[in-house]
Order: C-alpha cells, then structure tokens, then sequence
C-alpha cells in the first residue's frame, strides 16, 4: 500500500505602504505571479518556514504577523492541472525588517523573471497562483468570514 503524498507550504503577503511583493514567473503556466514562500521541511515550524523561504527568495528579512489563508489542492478535483501531489498551503501576513530589499535568489531560480510591488487595489487584476486574488484581498481588509479556500 502507498502512503499519500500531501505537501505542505507555507507562503507570504509581504506589506509595505499597501502593496504586496509578487514575484513574476513564466513556466508552463505561462506568465503569472506567485507570492513569496514554498515547502515547509519536517520539523519546521509554518512561521520559520515562512522566514526561511521568504529569505531564499527575495533576500528580505521578514516579521511573521498572521494567519490569514488556508489553500487546499485535491488534484482530482483539478484534473491533475497542477500535479499528482495534495497540497496545504498556509498563507502569512508579514512585514519586511527595515534594512532589507527585494534581490534575486542567488542562484537565481530559471522561470523567474522578476518582482514588482503591487498595491493591494491591484490584486484582483493579475494572474495569481493558485487563484486567491479574490479571498486574499477580502484577508487583508478583515472581510473573510472562513480563511479555509478550497481552490487553486
């Protein structure tokens, strides 16, 4: 008998003066945007791992404030649109430490083309992954009844 197999992910709405830091990728998704963070390790706490990923990725130094989602992939609800393994991914509201600023990973990741600060009014209209836009900026203005997304 197999075990399933069930990732689990940490990522961060990093704010600063009401915009959030998205990195830019162009994959077999095509072009989109992700916000900073990825696998927790065994043994991790979500909140280092969130400080551990934001690090690797954008060389900022961040407070870990909140809790504000839940993401839950099933690939066969999905069709396996993003791969054969369940994911949990939480998401953190952080802030960044004075003295730090956003830089390419080094070594720099292949699909990633950049990052840019986008304000909060604004994160509706891009192509996010997984597809939070919507109950990601209901979080960030207290107005998410249940903090659990059940899309991807």
């Amino acid at each position: 008998m197999t075990l399933p197999r069930i990732s689990v992910s940490v990522k961060s709405v990093i704010l600063h003066d009401d915009q959030v830091l998205l990195l830019s990728y162009d994959d077999h998704s095509g072009f989109h945007y992700n916000l900073p963070g990825g696998k927790a390790q065994e043994g991790e706490s979500l909140r280092d791992a969130v400080r551990r990923k934001v690090q690797q990725e954008t060389g900022l130094d961040v407070a870990v404030d909140r809790l504000l989602l839940v993401t839950e992939y099933v690939p066969a609800i999905w069709n396996d649109e993003f791969g054969t393994v369940q994911k949990t991914q939480f998401t953190f509201l952080s802030h960044p430490l004075d003295g730090t600023t956003p830089q390419f990973p080094d070594p720099p990741d292949p699909i990633q083309v950049g990052f840019e600060w986008t304000p909060i009014g604004k994160l509706t209209e891009v192509y996010l992954l997984p597809r939070i836009n919507e109950p990601l900026v209901a979080a960030l203005h207290g107005r998410l009844n249940d903090p659990f997304i059940d899309r991807w």
